[in-house]
């Protein structure tokens, strides 16, 4: 599906709700509207503040790099001359190395929900269409327990730097004339220990108030499916026996701690949450191990002149480690919050592919790569 599609399907519905609810009672969206509405009794009031859920808005604005670098070795066969001039053709071991790499870009987006429900949109402002960075989002919070979905497409041109081995002559390095290509799906899922005094949401939602400093051991799953992709006319496809998508599916499980700070709190004394004032910092780490990591590179061959697809080859990647890091504050006043947080993620692939299946050992191409996001976003939001 387009990702304008995506988006457009979200938002309308988030928007349609209430009409939905209307029409499928004891569905599933009505439970989910149920347990937002209602408030929960396990959590400790002294330390947690449960404002009525209410449809909220925010204006986003942030600096964001995000990029993918990878390597692939293989054979590459080559012709040198030798004393008499001859041309002597040699097979030797290559190394070609691509990068995604921006400069730091600055963003604005729109986010809309309702209580800990939210969706959320970005893109990068001021860049021609082969720099485009988008990220759609996708948030639900709730007791104790906090999903997030992220989907974003990554486009630039691509830098690259083939060095032959045997052969410094032939280096060579550049940026490709046609934008790369980057991709990826990722899926959060944080289950919170000390659900009753601490609250994820507080800093990075606000669906919750943090009243008072507290901490709290979190267990993480993380599931990635990624692409990253060349032009397929670009010079160095055929060197790499045409490998030119690589694709990731990963699954990774782990624990961290997670802390909200609050250096000052004021409890409302009216109506929307009149008198309201709060401020909460967060910190939040946890490392993952990746279990499971499938990997499929797709090779490309000319036909009748063009570069189409020729071969999916999938493999099980190795062991690898993952984590996720985040920092927030936030701050409450009334029914307005303002936020400014920050976040790396990061995870990496790798394994070794057979072009032709099981020809022979000078085809074998071994590819590594590692995705890279660093993130602050500034948000301000209102409720209604």
């Amino acid at each position: 599906m387009h990702s304008r599609s995506l988006i457009l399907t979200f938002f309308l519905s988030v928007f349609l709700t209430p009409g939905l609810v209307a029409q499928e009672k004891g569905g599933l969206v009505h439970r989910l509207l149920e347990k937002i509405r209602t408030p929960d009794r396990r959590y400790d009031a002294a330390y947690i503040y449960q404002p009525a859920p209410r449809w909220h808005v925010d204006v986003t604005s942030g600096i964001r790099r995000a990029g993918v670098s990878q390597e692939n070795r293989f054979v590459m066969f080559y012709g040198l001359p030798d004393e008499e001039g001859t041309i002597i053709l040699t097979a030797g071991p290559a190394t070609l190395e691509t990068a995604l790499k921006g400069d730091f870009e600055t963003t604005v987006g729109l986010s809309a929900g309702y209580g800990g429900l939210a969706g959320s949109f970005s893109r990068t402002l001021g860049k021609d269409k082969s720099h485009s960075n988008t990220t759609f989002s996708f948030d639900l919070m709730m007791s104790g327990v906090a999903l997030q979905l992220q989907y974003f497409n990554f486009s630039q041109p691509m830098e690259y730097a083939l060095s032959v081995e045997n052969a410094p002559s032939l280096d060579v390095s550049g940026t490709t004339d046609n934008p790369g290509r980057m991709r990826a799906l990722i899926a959060d899922v944080f289950y919170t220990f000390r659900r009753h005094r601490f609250d994820y949401s507080a800093v990075y939602k606000g669906g919750k108030i943090q009243r008072k400093s507290a901490g709290s051991w979190m267990f993480g799953t993380k599931v990635i499916l990624g692409e990253t992709r060349s032009d397929p006319d670009e010079f160095f496809t055929p060197l790499t026996w045409g490998v030119v998508r690589q694709s990731t599916a990963q699954v990774s499980f782990g624990g961290g701690f997670s802390y909200n700070w609050v250096p000052y709190h004021r409890q409302p004394y009216g109506a929307h949450e009149q008198g309201l004032r709060n401020l909460t910092a967060n910190v939040t780490f946890l490392p993952m191990v990746t279990l499971f990591n499938q990997f499929t590179s797709t090779y490309y061959m000319e036909v009748d002149g063009e570069m189409q697809p020729w071969r999916k080859v999938p493999m099980n990647g190795n062991l690898l480690v993952n984590y996720v890091a985040r920092a927030g504050l936030c701050y409450s006043f009334g029914r307005y919050q303002a936020n400014l947080s920050a976040a790396y993620d990061s995870y990496s692939y790798h394994g070794t592919t057979h072009p032709a299946g099981e020809g022979p050992s000078l085809d074998t191409v071994e590819t590594g790569g590692r995705f890279e996001r660093w993130t602050v976003t500034a948000k301000f939001g209102v409720k209604f």
